[in-house]
């Protein structure tokens, strides 16, 4: 049993016979309309009529005669013109297509080219898969794939890096749909019409500037610059397999694209032939261009690896003084430290030693010097607490812009890692000593004020002051 695919495409097919045929194929809005005019002999008449007798949800059939009138096919004058509308609803990520025409107005519409993943033709004979979209003889009206996930709209790479002068002449906004990736015949109609727009888009993309006037124009950017003609893309298809190999190089295969794409412009420029078109002379020029860009890719990438190394070697020399200055620091708090208490001690002994005899009318002198010790240690001590933590801050602070400014070829993890961990590790060891090294100062201060107490009253007459005083404010 025929299907109605198969009938509509020899009534297709069958029609072209006719001198006056116009086929035009679009998308308007969620719909896909086929319109078709032309003189039908009976033939044509009979085989429309079969297309209007089979049964499809999906597709709306209109036939119309000369008097623009809806009538059946078969109702049709042999000789006259009629005109034919196919409508049908349009699937998520899936491009349907009647005729070649629409295949044609498809590829020339460069914002809908990544709206779809999925593209069914009644022409396509041999199945063939881009990056983008996989192009499928349509045998069955609603295809296995009825739906699919589309991505998000990206902002063109091609034409924020190539100067536009004319908005006839622009790059594509992606390169993948003119990437071939898997294919059968490549005589097919079908994708000898994709090549030929390809090569054409693709060409384009090694350009640093587009100009449109009295014809196409490409201009280079390398020593000499170079404006040539665009030429014919036709003479350029021999070499289209290199031609999408650069273009894919430049834009799909890692970053840097600009880089990339000026090392290869330059390239082109450098030895350009003369009085020849872009599409022409791209045979002869392209492979040893391409060539030399890569082997100046990878120059540039050993460079920056050697850059890069010497930025990890500065940034661990860094570090490393960084810690040395945290440890430092409490080397410095726990020394300051010791040499206090040999001081508080050496007052203590001296005083204690003396007979009671001999400390008689002294006790005010004992007094102040151990409250002026207390004070000095006080002072001394808080100093160096807070010079060490502006020390640290400042550390900190600058260790902050150098991650932004100097490090940015780090990630987070391997910032964390390489820089944060070891001096925070190096901060919480002098924090540690700091509050140890506190608690022992506050200890030895209360030892000296108490000290300083006892000169003028024993410790049982202090206590029993402090008691009464405490009663008396109660």
């Amino acid at each position: 049993m025929t299907s109605i695919l198969e009938k509509i495409g020899k009534a297709i097919d069958h029609s072209r016979h006719s001198s006056d045929l116009v086929i035009t194929e679009d998308h308007q809005l969620s719909i896909r309309k086929l319109f078709i005019s032309g003189t039908m002999d009976n033939e044509s008449l009979e085989l429309w009529g079969e297309v209007v007798d089979a049964h499809a949800e999906d597709l709306r059939i209109i036939f119309v005669d000369e008097s623009r009138d809806v009538i059946h096919p078969r109702e049709g004058i042999s000789g006259q013109k009629h005109y034919i509308t196919i409508t049908c609803n349009e699937l998520p990520g899936i491009l349907r297509l009647f005729t070649f025409e629409g295949w044609r107005t498809f590829l020339l519409q460069d914002n809908k080219l990544c709206k779809y993943k999925y593209i069914y033709g009644l022409f396509i004979t041999e199945e063939f898969q881009t990056l983008c979209w996989s192009v499928l003889p349509w045998k069955e009206m609603l295809p296995v794939q009825t739906s699919c996930n589309t991505t998000a709209k990206k902002t063109s790479v091609t034409k924020s890096i190539i100067k536009c002068y004319s908005t006839a002449f622009l790059p594509p906004d992606a390169i993948a749909p003119w990437i071939l990736e898997t294919s059968g015949r490549r005589d097919d109609e079908a994708i000898t019409l994709w090549k030929s727009l390809g090569c054409r888009e693709l060409l384009k993309c090694f350009a640093n500037e587009l100009f449109s006037a009295e014809k196409m124009m490409v201009g280079l950017a390398g020593k000499p610059p170079r404006k040539i003609a665009f030429g014919d893309e036709t003479l350029a298809q021999p070499s289209f397999d290199i031609i999408q190999e650069a273009a894919k190089w430049i834009f799909l295969e890692g970053n840097e694209t600009e880089l990339k794409h000026t090392f290869l412009s330059s390239e082109l420029a450098r030895e350009w032939p003369a009085d020849m078109d872009f599409c022409e002379g791209i045979m002869l020029r392209l492979p040893s261009a391409l060539e030399s860009a890569r082997l100046l890719y990878k120059a540039h990438i050993r460079s920056g690896s050697k850059d890069t190394m010497k930025s990890l070697g500065d940034l661990r020399k860094t570090l490393t003084e960084d810690t040395q200055k945290i440890i430092q620091q409490s080397r410095e708090l726990s020394s300051t430290l010791w040499k206090d208490m040999a001081l508080v001690i050496s007052v203590l002994v001296v005083r204690y030693s003396l007979d009671a005899a001999k400390s008689v009318g002294l006790q005010k002198i004992y007094a102040l010097v151990f409250c002026g010790i207390a004070i000095y240690i006080v002072i001394s001590y808080g100093m160096s607490v807070y010079i060490n933590r502006q020390t640290i801050s400042l550390l900190e602070r600058v260790r902050t812009t150098w991650r932004t400014k100097l490090y940015g070829f780090l990630d987070e993890q391997d910032y964390q890692e390489l820089a944060s961990r070891p001096v925070k590790d190096a901060m919480g060891s002098y924090s540690r000593v700091e509050r140890m090294t506190s608690v022992v100062v506050i200890l030895l201060v209360i030892i000296l004020l108490t000290a300083a107490c006892s000169e003028f009253w024993s410790f049982g007459t202090f206590i029993k002051y402090i008691h009464t005083w405490t009663t008396g404010i109660l």
